[in-house]
């Protein structure tokens, strides 16, 4: 057995140093975005036709709430005018529940194919996305984990970014066409109905929709921050456990807990804040909503009185478009979850757009009918992508077939570096390597 020593050689960092930990992506990635049909990339045909029915299962779906209070309005006006003719009054409100039970069906198939249909493709997408990302990983060649994989974090995409994109395709898509639906469909039959009371909650809706705005931005950012304070608590109590021998050793039980209890203090006010402003945003949307609904029948009285408009229509007119106001603003965070499955999406297109140069696999060649298996090192020089400093200079050896050899030598002299370059995971920077 022959040795190499490689003690002369310049120390590394590789070998020495630990793994780098775990980073959230960068800051400019978060900023960088698909567009709408970009987020759809991975779809197929079959993914297409699964879309295009629950487009319109899901905007069908929407539109049959606005409906659904056109006849009830109608079964209203029956029974005021209709009280004296008992037999027209029952064969008018016999009709309309028919009416009611076919809009039932409707709604029930619609509804079905509208969520079964987004959350299977939503499925189908991100598991494709998902394959050709680790794809996309394992044809980098290896100069990628030196140095853009610290700070790609790979993990976290395949992971959290993949949750994103297959919610924003397969349930807020969905939901967002369906309010959005409702919206249109439910403005439009108030306009075509009574103009004057859809223009008036017009002037109303905006405020209740910025109340309930302003009460789920702040809901959302305390529920974040909580979230955040009992993570806190939770490594530190994973932490305790984790060394228990050492606290034990230590007698730091009394520390833990105290460490722990204030841990918690943070998230017990953080929780008190989230319910007074919980109650309070509750309260005032409500109290506006009421407001509203006081103002609208108000004007709405004073139309029937001017033979402008009857009851039926009028109550079905004002429901019709305060539940479409708010069928808006119940799409903002569908659209929201949709932004966010945009930027997750970049991520995850931008490695699998990658092209791989060094890692590309050929079936092309020449077969050699011998192969000798000498293996020569002639004053080769190496440095990592990812740090300037040399690991091997000027480094010559020879290991002819046949031979045994044991490379040797101190923590951080190059053996793993060698190892490495003979595998071809790495070329020489400088000098010859056969």
């Amino acid at each position: 057995m022959e040795e190499v020593e490689l003690a002369s050689d310049k120390l590394s960092d590789r070998d020495s140093n630990p793994l780098p930990k775990m980073e959230q992506p960068m800051s400019s990635s978060k900023h960088r975005s698909v567009s709408l049909l970009g987020l759809f990339a991975a779809a197929d045909k079959v993914d297409i036709v699964l879309m295009l029915f629950g487009s319109v299962g899901a905007c069908i779906h929407g539109a049959v709430l606005p409906v659904f209070f056109v006849l009830f309005g109608r079964m209203i006006d029956s029974l005021g005018h209709l009280a004296k003719h008992p037999q027209q009054l029952s064969s008018r409100v016999s009709q309309h529940a028919l009416y009611l039970v076919y809009l039932g069906l409707i709604l029930f198939a619609s509804a079905w194919i509208g969520v079964a249909f987004w959350m299977r493709t939503g499925e189908r997408q991100t598991a494709r996305l998902r394959l050709n990302y680790l794809q996309s990983v394992l044809k980098q060649d290896i100069n990628f984990f030196d140095t853009e994989a610290r700070d790609t974090n790979i993990f976290f995409h395949i992971s959290s970014d993949a949750i994103l994109v297959q919610d924003a395709i397969g349930d807020k898509t969905g939901h967002a066409l369906r309010y959005l639906s409702q919206f249109i469909v439910g403005f439009g039959i108030g306009f075509t109905s009574v103009w004057q009371l859809t223009l008036l909650t017009l002037a109303v809706v905006p405020l209740i929709a910025i109340a309930g705005g302003a009460y789920t931005i702040i809901m959302s950012t305390l529920s974040e921050k909580g979230e955040a304070a009992y993570a806190e608590a939770g490594k530190v109590a994973e932490e305790v456990i984790s060394q228990i021998r050492t606290v034990y050793s230590f007698g730091g039980e009394d520390r833990a807990i105290e460490a722990y209890s204030n841990s918690l203090n943070k998230a017990l006010k953080l929780g008190k804040k989230g319910g007074f402003a919980k109650g309070v945003g509750v309260g005032f949307t409500y109290g506006l909503l009421f407001c509203a609904w006081a103002l609208l029948l108000w004007y709405a009285g004073i139309l029937v009185r001017h033979h402008d408009t009857n009851g039926g229509k009028a109550f079905t007119t004002i429901i019709n478009v305060i539940f479409s106001g708010f069928a808006l603003g119940q799409a903002a965070p569908n659209l929201a979850a949709i932004a966010k499955g945009r930027a997750a999406a970049a991520n995850i297109m931008k490695m699998i757009e990658t092209d791989s140069n060094s890692s590309k696999v050929s079936d092309n060649g020449i077969v050699l009918p011998k192969v000798s298996g000498q293996i020569d090192f002639c004053e080769v020089g190496f440095s990592y992508p990812s740090r300037p400093n040399r690991v091997l200079e000027n480094l010559s050896f020879s290991i002819g077939a046949g031979k045994t050899f044991a490379v040797v030598g101190p923590s951080g002299s190059g053996k793993s570096t060698i190892i490495s370059m003979i595998q071809r995971f790495y070329n020489p920077i400088s000098g010859l390597f056969n």
